[in-house]
């Protein structure tokens, strides 16, 4: 017991400092896109490169760690993060931050493999709130992250940036090192078929996990749209010096937006969306989701139906975002997508993980993040796509209808997570 509070501890430590260094990053390339003449879609696009690279490389991180284990695939994923963020950090053109983000796509895993590693050492019983522990850490990750990435990037541009998220990367990869013990039980190895279409197919047909692999790409792509497009969306309606007007251009490349006092305000305004964002994801996720999944009296299927009503949330949110009045609205409406999301992530990571087979457990969460990724992908996109062909409006009205489709199938997966949870209950 005390051996697994100490790793849930580590575990937290690790993934909470990857994800400030990201969340540091995320509302920022935006920003720096623009800067360097980016269109609404190739911003876009330079968010769903990074996760199109993940989609390659995290089902093949999920196999890797179950069969060489958990802590050496953590290390090589952290070394491939530092040299992205010092690529980031010297960045003067859109090659240059293109290749940053493909070198950090390449190298992810980082948190396929914690979700791993929680579920070697947590119990059935136990899982969600592990799980949840994750969900604390990303919430904090997205506390922390954005308003110093806000502050950095008003300071020092896209240098500070990315030196400091490379810093933070340093403190993790000795972290790892020194205090993560190995976590993968011996003699439980995957069958191999994580990166490949067949263990796909092979996810997917596995009762309730295929039901949340569907759910997550769908979720997915429609908040990704939000995510690849608001800072962008932040320029063109919400500075107090006014709108930046959208330029004339090509799909891919229009003027560039070289007034810096223009740049810093919204590196600065979208730093404290995302942080608010992130204090109310840390709350739900590390308090509340903990609490009505775990302890006495807790039903199968509760996880499906917490899931649910997130997806509820986050449509809401998403279709009064683009009616927003003026900046002090989007705070109230982000935090919609806030709780929302909060409740979706933990919760579908938590089912697939039960409903695992347990010598398949890392193969199988490597292809839920690769269905992650590739909503990331997609998202991002589309939405960079119907922001520049139909205007900002688009992409948000979109997401919330896909949202709420999700919704509609989650109501299924509660009763199918319920019958399944009945049926394990009889058997033992």
């Amino acid at each position: 017991m005390v051996r697994r509070a100490a790793s849930l501890r580590v575990v937290f430590g690790i993934v909470a400092l990857d994800l400030i260094g990201f969340g540091i990053l995320i509302p920022q390339l935006g920003v720096y896109g623009v800067r360097f003449g980016a269109s609404p879609f190739t911003v876009g696009l330079l968010i769903s490169v990074f996760s199109l690279m993940q989609l390659v490389s995290a089902p093949v991180m999920g196999r890797l760690s179950d069969r060489y284990g958990r802590r050496p695939v953590l290390l090589v994923s952290q070394v491939g993060s530092l040299l992205a963020y010092l690529l980031f950090a010297f960045a003067q053109s859109l090659p240059l931050l293109f290749l940053a983000r493909v070198v950090d796509g390449i190298s992810g895993g980082n948190i396929s493999t914690a979700q791993a590693v929680v579920a070697d050492i947590t119990t059935p019983k136990d899982r969600a709130r592990g799980m949840g522990v994750i969900g604390a850490a990303f919430g904090l990750g997205f506390v922390l992250g954005p308003a110093l990435g806000g502050f950095l990037g008003a300071w020092g541009g896209n240098l500070a940036i990315g030196l400091f998220a490379a810093g933070l990367v340093a403190i993790n990869l000795t972290g790892t090192y020194f205090f993560l013990p190995e976590t993968r039980v011996v003699g439980l190895r995957g069958e191999g078929h994580a990166r490949t279409l067949r263990g796909a197919s092979l996810a997917m047909s596995l009762p309730v996990v295929g039901r949340c692999l569907a759910l997550m790409l769908v979720f997915t792509t429609a908040f990704a749209q939000m995510e690849g497009t608001f800072s962008v969306y932040l320029l063109t309606r919400f500075l107090s010096s006014g709108p930046v007007p959208l330029q004339e251009g090509g799909l891919f490349l229009r003027a560039a937006v070289t007034d810096l006092d223009v740049l810093r305000e919204a590196s600065l305004r979208s730093g404290w969306l995302f942080a608010a964002i992130g204090v109310i994801s840390a709350g739900v996720q590390g308090g509340l989701v903990r609490r009505l999944t775990g302890g006495p009296g807790s039903r199968p299927g509760r996880e499906a139906l917490l899931a649910t009503v997130g997806f509820g949330l986050t449509a809401a949110g998403l279709g009064l975002l683009p009616v927003a009045p003026d900046y002090a609205w989007l705070f109230p409406v982000m935090g919609l997508l806030a709780v929302g999301s909060a409740l979706v992530t933990p919760c579908l990571s938590a089912l697939v993980s039960l409903h695992a087979p347990p010598e398949r457990l890392g193969a199988v969460l490597g292809a839920y993040q690769a269905f992650g990724s590739l909503g990331r992908i997609l998202g991002p996109a589309l939405g960079g796509w119907l922001f520049t062909r139909l205007g900002p409006a688009a992409p948000y009205g979109t997401a919330a209808g896909m949202v709420a489709l999700s919704g509609l199938l989650g109501l299924s997966l509660v009763a199918q997570a319920r019958m399944a949870g009945a049926g394990a209950e009889q058997r033992s």
